[in-house]
């Protein structure tokens, strides 16, 4: 089998849910809780049809998300504990979520943070997501003031830590703009990592076209004098919206990471050829809000990927599907020399910090096992 790079990660999965309800809810459940009291999940080990998938597509580790109330922490560190060489774990107010679902407790910030900080604290989590915590209460309207200072707080666990945030604020309605939120957080912590959740596309965003990758997109690009470090998600981007990211000189390919919200089961794949997008996926209102299988997701986000083999070298696919995120995350990989490193014309004027591009110790393999 020829897999799609020489090392390939999914960077988005969820495999602990298979979006059922737990227990009576009133009403027609749509896999998507927002508020006190409503939308605790069943937690599913997913993990067999994951792994199945990841063989049959040549996915080499999954990074594990969160998912809805009723998944836990511990339940992500547990199967990387099983499948070391597989997975990885982010974490959040996991616990405070489903204890606010059941009607047991207030969401507080203080909850989330103390939650988050002892979950890092055990070393077994690569970053904060995939949502900021925030108060899921129904009919809550935040201010532009208060949720900065929530924000400040996770970022600031994620520089003590030195992990990674996820950014989904582009999700929620405010009367605010949330990519002017995360241009001032950059500006106040530009030393730590955050990845732009589905690039800025998320569900329903198909209605808006590109324009909400743009949004994404002038952010990852915005400022000079500093080295970059907001990432894009891209693996629910249709093909051709990888250029808005690859044409602009201040992104490229060393910005952008293939994960495609593996496992999320409350949406489908539609395909509109000389449409624009020309296919994306969504929830759908009219569908079955939770489909009794599971969406390919796989399989369609790798065709997005063969679309490009026509303009970017493989190499640089090998920075999208995988090498970004090896080095973002000390990922464990096979050889140290798999990735294009030293040049400038993907790193500006900080080529020389990627030689080496993978850190020795995250090397399985080394080339030259001698050297010291």
């Amino acid at each position: 089998m020829r897999a799609a790079g020489r090392f390939v990660v999914e960077t988005h999965a969820h495999i602990s849910t298979l979006y059922k309800p737990k227990g009576e809810y009133e009403g027609v459940w749509n896999g998507l809780p927002s508020g006190p009291g409503d939308g605790e999940v069943e937690v599913f080990d997913n993990s067999p049809l994951c792994l199945y998938d990841m063989e049959r597509y040549g996915v080499d580790m999954c990074l594990l998300k969160p998912s809805m109330p009723g998944t836990s922490n511990e339940f992500q560190a547990d199967l990387v504990k099983r499948y070391p060489d597989k997975f990885r774990a982010f974490c959040a107010d996991q616990n405070v979520r489903k204890a606010v679902a059941r009607g047991e407790a207030n969401w507080t910030l203080k909850a989330a943070a103390d939650e988050i900080e002892a979950a890092l604290k055990t070393g077994n989590y690569i970053g904060i997501g995939e949502f900021l915590p925030r108060d899921w209460t129904k009919g809550k309207i935040y201010s532009y003031e208060e949720r900065y200072k929530e924000c400040r707080v996770f970022f600031e666990l994620a520089r003590d830590y030195e992990v990674t945030v996820d950014y989904h604020e582009f999700t929620w309605d405010y009367y605010w703009d949330p990519y002017s939120l995360l241009n001032q957080l950059n500006r106040e912590f530009p030393d730590v990592s955050v990845i732009i959740n589905h690039g800025g596309y998320s569900i329903g965003h198909y209605t808006m076209a590109d324009e909400a990758i743009r949004k994404a997109c002038y952010v990852a690009a915005f400022g000079t004098g500093a080295e970059r470090k907001i990432f894009l998600e891209t693996g629910t981007w249709p093909a051709e919206y990888y250029f808005l990211a690859l044409d602009d000189p201040n992104i490229g390919p060393s910005q952008l990471l293939w994960g495609s919200d593996y496992g999320n089961v409350p949406q489908y794949i539609i395909n509109q050829p000389g449409k624009n997008p020309s296919t994306f996926t969504s929830s759908m209102k009219r569908w079955p809000a939770v489909p009794t299988y599971q969406v390919d997701y796989w399989g369609w986000g790798l065709h997005q990927i063969d679309k490009l083999r026509d303009h970017l070298t493989q190499d640089e696919i090998n920075l999208i599907l995988g090498g970004n995120a090896a080095r973002l995350w000390n990922l464990p990989v096979p050889h140290e020399r798999m990735f294009p490193e030293g040049r400038p014309d993907i790193w500006g004027v900080f080529y020389q910090d990627t030689v080496p591009y993978i850190k020795r110790e995250n090397v399985i393999k080394p080339d030259y096992p001698d050297e010291k």
